[in-house]
């Protein structure tokens, strides 16, 4: 997909990703959403869009259908009964969660499977994902806006990796000083970039960006909680604990609880992703 650029001029939170893409993509190898995942969430995104017209163009590439259609099986996503073709699961669905499960199979695409440092990375973000699901506001539907933010929140670790693996190899969780050192720029300001690039709903990219500077219960804060709960079951993006965070007690919720329905969760849904 091409870098940001089409939006208004005049809007200066566009201007600031379209600065900030041109800085990134001098520095990282940023992978291209994939084509038939792009023209699908287009077409989805029309309201004149057909069912059909966009199951054919999910079809168009076997293996992206394969994963939408498990993906759509997963609790995360399931309604009622279990999908069996690409247009029941749109049918199922609907256009709008289609657009998050077209985002969590192209990104599940980008991590090697026969590569170690790509699996932890990935098992770290459907954790982190699953976490924030759980911290979601009950009145938003599961699989949504949360769930994407924590399955992109690092990614821009996956680019350090795909860029120069050594060098992500000598960084810790949040070390953005030798980030910058390294790569020049964070691994969250590589993933906001990337979530803007691949058109996430509206907040995404900034709550990556945000994910470890920003307390409290807004979203960037929530995706932080969440990346310390995937840490504290075992799915770590790093080989170490990480400190309880300060903010805990502004979330109303018991951590505990939470964080023993993800590790069900996470070994429940971790094949429908793969």
């Amino acid at each position: 997909m091409a870098a940001p650029g089409a939006a208004d001029a005049s809007d200066p939170i566009k201007a600031q990703f379209r600065a900030l893409f041109r800085g990134v993509a001098q520095k990282c190898n940023l992978p291209p959403f994939p084509k038939v995942a792009a023209r699908a969430l287009a077409l989805a995104r029309d309201p004149k869009a057909r069912t059909d017209d966009v199951a054919r163009v999910v079809a168009g590439d076997p293996a992206l259908a394969a994963r939408v259609l498990r993906i759509s099986n997963s609790v995360v996503y399931m309604k009622h009964d279990p999908p069996r073709t690409v247009r029941d699961a749109i049918v199922t669905v609907g256009f709008n969660t289609l657009r998050t499960i077209l985002i969590a199979a192209s990104a599940r695409s980008m991590y090697g499977a026969h590569d170690a440092v790509g699996e932890r990375l990935w098992a770290h973000a459907l954790a982190t994902g699953l976490a924030a699901d759980e911290l979601r506001d009950p009145r938003e539907p599961r699989g949504g806006r949360d769930f994407i933010t924590g399955l992109l929140h690092d990614v821009g670790k996956l680019v350090f990796h795909m860029t120069d693996s050594d060098g992500l190899a000598r960084l810790g969780h949040a070390d953005e000083e030798h980030e910058r050192e390294i790569f020049g720029v964070t691994h969250a300001v590589v993933g906001g970039v990337l979530a803007d690039m691949w058109g996430t709903p509206h907040g995404v990219a900034d709550a990556i960006m945000e994910h470890h500077i920003s307390p409290g219960c807004g979203l960037a804060g929530r995706i932080g909680l969440a990346d310390w709960i995937a840490h504290s079951i075992g799915f770590g993006s790093v080989e170490r604990d990480l400190p309880r965070p300060e903010t805990i007690e502004e979330i109303a919720v018991d951590l505990g609880a939470v964080s023993e329905r993800v590790a069900k969760a996470f070994a429940a849904e971790r094949a429908f992703f793969d």
